[in-house]
């Protein structure tokens, strides 16, 4: 977790970073490829691209909006709310990853 300050509008511009790594083709490109893979027999071939490719419009719509619902309950809370989920959340996780499994 990151100790340094960081601002509602830094988290917003990595948000939107990191959605938009995912599906750097375009949308034909996209369908050219799919198309093309799954006229091959390799299995395994195709769950690694349809993995690559990662989600669809209906999955990045649904990821944009949450972020940006969540964003926007970032901007009109304090930064000591802030801080107190950030643990809360710190601690979830590492709860997970000591936890025997």
């Amino acid at each position: 977790m990151r100790r340094d300050p960081i601002t509602v509008d830094q988290i917003a511009g990595r948000m939107i970073e990191l959605l938009q790594q995912r599906n750097a083709l375009s949308r034909s490109d996209l369908e050219y490829v799919v198309e093309t893979v799954a006229k091959l027999k390799d299995e395994r071939l195709k769950a690694c691209v349809a993995e690559l490719i990662g989600w669809g419009d209906d999955e990045r719509a649904e990821v944009e909006t949450f972020v940006s619902i969540a964003i926007e309950v970032m901007k009109r809370t304090n930064v000591s709310k802030l801080r107190e989920c950030a643990r809360i959340v710190e601690l979830r996780f590492l709860s997970h990853e000591l936890l025997p499994k």
